[in-house]
């Protein structure tokens, strides 16, 4: 596998998704151009990703809609099976990982 840098990961999913709100798309258009334009992901990638961009929707109080609600109740599923230290995870950025999954499955839900 693949090892991860997490904060670096953290950065970019915001930069990307940051650079469609600035560009003038609604956060709801940002998300899936976020993820439209990063299709090679690994599956720790997209987690990370995913949650990041869900903690700041939580976090200003934006709505998740139904279809980012669905994707990340996916994503955190298949996520919750992977083992972060086999991606060169430490486990203060576990932490927070495990920190930020369950804030986005109490605001969606799950």
């Amino acid at each position: 596998m693949n090892e991860i840098n997490f904060y670096k990961e953290k950065y970019y999913a915001l930069d990307n998704f940051y650079c469609w709100v600035d560009q003038g798309s609604s956060y709801q258009v940002a998300v899936g151009q976020s993820f439209y334009y990063n299709k090679k992901m690994n599956e720790m990638q997209e987690l990370i990703i995913a949650v990041t961009i869900a903690t700041r929707f939580a976090r200003c109080g934006r709505t998740i809609d139904s279809e980012f609600r669905e994707y990340l109740g996916e994503v955190i599923v298949k996520g919750e099976i992977l083992d972060f230290a086999a991606y060169g995870l430490t486990d203060a950025e576990q932490k927070v990982l495990n920190e930020e999954i369950r804030e986005i499955k109490l605001c969606i839900g799950i």
